[in-house]
């Protein structure tokens, strides 16, 4: 079995693991120990892509739902700048806007009813509110009238009714004492005296009620309606000033319901506005010439189905036109190995679809998150992602198309090295079998650094020494 790989290990020392070739080295087939330099390579496949890429989405700001292809350019198809590539069907969005445009005239009816209403709202207000003055105004008038004229006039007019019953009852006092000294001297009779005796109570009588009616009116009528009054006053005022703050609320509740309904007309002509401008965005152009590529080349693990028919989401690269002056090179590295990588080392390109062409490049990044080629699979291993500049470009070169990639990671120098299929196992250890006499011996070996075709050799071979790519004992 011949090594195929080789490893130092941390002490110094070394380890090595071996593997079955597909293929044995015939017999007979020999090599020489050469001292020389050879290159360690990271070999993997990659894939070719433009360097700058356009991406094209369907960007709506407001459509939401799934979009269905309705029209698409054959991939790989030459397209020129503002070709139409691809159209969605804009049945579902048609209808939205037809809604939306039922909303937006129902939300203009809301501002002009609203607009009536505040309206309305500020002329009942103000009449309101006239009257309410009114109210004040009269009630202050009537106060002030009562207080001065109307009070003052009934105490002056019970004042002189009391100076009238003073006159009657002096004038009646007088008359019963004629009478009364007319009676005693049997000049009239006792009936006259008695009627004049009772016109005399009668007066005095009178005179006691006046009195009683100016204190009535002084301590308790006039009192109570000037305390009436100016609660009428009072009331009045408070209605006038709580009017006042009534009609502001009032005013600001039809204010707040006419801007209510004003933003959310602004929002459904703003909605509307962008449903319009989103059924634009469902036919993609191309923004420069080249040629059309169905997905993201770049996430070739997540292709979208791209064909007539296929629903889709907004925002997902559907369509790429690459850059085809400037190509990259991206690959997948495993995590053995991209430890090993790093930025502007040298790289070989090999296309697999052109034999014998050979594109020089350079390591420009090295991606420090992996990501799982297979994520359905546990057990897989994390994939890091390498990208590489090309040093040139053949225009038969396409995007997509699948090389193989040699990075050199190291350089082994001025060391005695073998092809890879000189190195066996025997007894648990690397040998090579020596050519010198009529049939090979077999001789341990140190071995040191390796790459795909050679082994450095540390002990046991000297330069020049045949040593045979076979296994003489299986070869029997």
């Amino acid at each position: 079995m011949a090594i195929l790989g080789v490893l130092a290990a941390a002490g110094g020392g070394s380890w090595w693991y071996v593997k079955t070739r597909p293929e044995p080295a015939p017999a007979g087939a020999q090599a020489t120990a050469k001292r020389g330099t050879f290159p360690i390579l990271v070999t993997e496949t990659g894939t070719f892509a433009a360097k700058e890429s356009k991406a094209l989405q369907v960007e709506p700001e407001v459509f939401q739902g799934q979009l269905t292809i309705v029209k698409v350019t054959e991939a790989g198809a030459v397209v020129k700048k503002d070709d139409v590539l691809m159209e969605m069907d804009t049945s579902e969005i048609l209808r939205q806007i037809g809604q939306a445009e039922t909303e937006e005239q129902a939300a203009q009816n809301d501002v002009v009813q609203a607009k009536s209403d505040l309206d309305i709202q500020l002329i009942d207000n103000a009449i309101k509110l006239e009257q309410a003055k009114s109210d004040y105004e009269s009630v202050q008038l009537s106060l002030r009238k009562w207080r001065e004229l109307e009070a003052p006039k009934a105490i002056k007019e019970a004042e002189a009714r009391i100076r009238e019953s003073e006159n009657a009852l002096e004038e009646a006092t007088r008359g019963l004492e004629v009478l009364k000294t007319m009676q005693a001297e049997e000049l009239v009779a006792e009936a006259e005296v008695k009627k004049a005796a009772l016109a005399e109570e009668k007066a005095r009588t009178e005179l006691e009620f006046n009195h009683l009616s100016l204190k009535l009116l002084k301590e308790y009528d006039h009192p109570l309606e000037k305390g009436r009054k100016e609660n009428l006053v009072r009331d009045a005022k408070s209605y006038l000033d709580g009017r006042a703050a009534a009609n502001d609320a009032l005013k600001l509740q039809k204010e707040s319901g006419l801007l209510r309904a004003e933003g959310s007309l602004r929002e459904k002509r703003s909605h509307l506005a962008k449903l319009r401008g989103d059924v634009e965005k469902f036919v993609l152009k191309a923004p420069v010439d080249g040629i059309l590529l169905y997905g993201d080349p770049q996430q070739r693990w997540n292709q979208i189905k791209i064909a007539v028919g296929e629903k889709v989401w907004a925002h997902h690269t559907l369509l790429t036109i690459p850059d085809l002056s400037a190509f990259k090179v991206s690959m997948s590295v495993a995590e053995t190995d991209v430890n090993k990588i790093q930025t502007g080392m040298a790289a070989t390109i090999r296309p697999e679809a052109i034999p014998g062409l050979v594109i020089p490049a350079t390591v420009r990044k090295v991606s420090s998150v992996s990501v799982n080629s297979r994520p359905w699979d546990e057990s897989s291993t994390g994939k890091f992602e390498v990208e590489m500049d090309l040093g040139g470009i053949d225009p038969r070169v396409k995007p997509g198309m699948k090389c193989k990639v040699e990075i050199v990671t190291d350089e082994v120098k001025d060391a005695v090295h073998v092809p890879v299929d000189a190195v066996f196992e025997k007894d648990g250890k690397p040998a090579c079998w020596i050519v010198s006499g009529p049939k090979p011996e077999a001789r341990l070996v140190k071995v040191g650094r390796s790459s795909a075709d050679f082994v450095e050799i540390l002990e046991g071979l000297r330069e020049g020494e045949t040593i045979a790519l076979y296994d003489p004992e299986k070869a029997k």
